[in-house]
């Protein structure tokens, strides 16, 4: 289950498209780069041929943007898909990931034959990853994934203290998995992200979604940066057009929209922050602190289920996220996505009338 799916949510409440408000898909709230539409417009022609099947022209405006060899880096249509390329060229015996977080991990890793085991991120230590725990797990697996923000509670791992867990994996011949899909939209990513350790370590592979922070959801364009060797043997594994002709357009375009990016993370910034406090206004709701553009709520205070008020929510046509399908969370959790303030100002009136009724 994932947010975002408006025909299903057209169709079940009677509501058009057009009038329903998401905040259950953690897109940039500014839409797509205007320059990456332009790109799409002048370029239509295009789908009368094949894509680049090695998205040569993408991956360098994305090695260029991240400061990364062009070797290193392998694009996907959308990062899911390179989540389970991954897991069949690894084939790994058994993986520890967290719970609650992106529950594709888990289908990848089984769809690979994979053992899960699964590390329990409490609510009494407020979701964050014990990272002691992480590296005495170490000895039983042969992979690990970490969602950095974590999706959905948004808590942050420091950059140190994963460089911990990547050191002492790579003495036990462990791969360490960080997925970055959200951190272009810190402010401070410098303090978090451990791409430029892919140098360093060959036991460290990052997820990277262009879908997020460049809203593209609908194109499907995510990255995968690793050691050579490892992405040599996923391109060889992945379908040969994997990336269509306007997702490597558009990327192209957006990844040198530098405006466009400082834009989106100052508009979230501030967006993100004004939701949280006005959340914690509003009787029985505890939000988490935002980290990226969305926000964690605990609802269990209010005497109404997730689902409940999910489903209260789309009938107004506002549409949130409701974390039971999450492992290791229960009915008592929902996630929001930061929109612009009018939307915001919209759910903010909408929440307080469903959940005190």
């Amino acid at each position: 289950m994932h947010g975002g799916n408006l025909r299903a949510a057209a169709e079940k409440y009677g509501i058009a498209i057009s009038d329903l408000i998401d905040f259950s898909a953690n897109i940039n709230p500014l839409g797509p780069s205007t320059k990456a539409l332009e790109a799409i417009r002048n370029s239509l022609d295009r789908v009368a041929h094949y894509p680049d099947p090695d998205c040569l022209e993408l991956r360098r405006a994305l090695a260029e943007y991240i400061r990364l060899p062009l070797e290193n880096i392998i694009m996907g249509n959308g990062a899911v898909e390179l989540i389970f390329i991954l897991m069949h060229v690894l084939k790994p015996q058994a993986v520890l990931i967290p719970a609650p977080t992106f529950g594709e991990y888990e289908a990848a890793a089984i769809s690979a034959g994979c053992q899960i085991k699964s590390l329990p991120l409490n609510r009494e230590e407020n979701f964050l990853l014990n990272v002691d725990q992480v590296v005495n797990t170490l000895k039983n697996v042969d992979a690990v994934f970490i969602c950095n923000p974590n999706n959905p509670t948004g808590q942050l791992t420091g950059r140190a203290e994963l460089e911990y867990i990547i050191r002492e994996a790579r003495k036990k011949n462990v791969w360490v998995i960080v997925d970055e899909a959200f951190i272009d939209f810190l402010a401070e990513k410098t303090l978090y992200s451990v791409m430029d350790l892919i140098k360093r370590y060959e036991n460290l592979f990052i997820l990277y979604s262009l879908t997020k922070f460049h809203a593209l959801p609908g194109l499907r364009l995510g990255a995968g940066l690793g050691n050579r060797s490892l992405v040599s043997k996923m391109m060889s594994h992945k379908d040969p057009w994997n990336v269509n002709v306007l997702a490597q357009i558009a990327g192209v375009a957006s990844l040198k929209d530098e405006k466009y990016m400082q834009d989106t993370v100052n508009m979230v910034q501030k967006e993100k922050l004004y939701l949280y406090e006005q959340l914690k206004k509003i009787a029985g709701l505890h939000p988490y602190p935002p980290s990226a553009n969305y926000v964690f709520v605990d609802v269990s205070k209010t005497g109404r289920t997730s689902t409940e008020i999910t489903e209260m929510m789309g009938k107004k046509g506002i549409l949130v996220r409701d974390c039971s399908s999450y492992k290791n969370l229960g009915c008592g959790y929902i996630r929001v996505a930061v929109r612009k303030r009018d939307d915001n100002n919209m759910l903010l009136q909408a929440l307080p009338e469903t959940v005190n009724l």
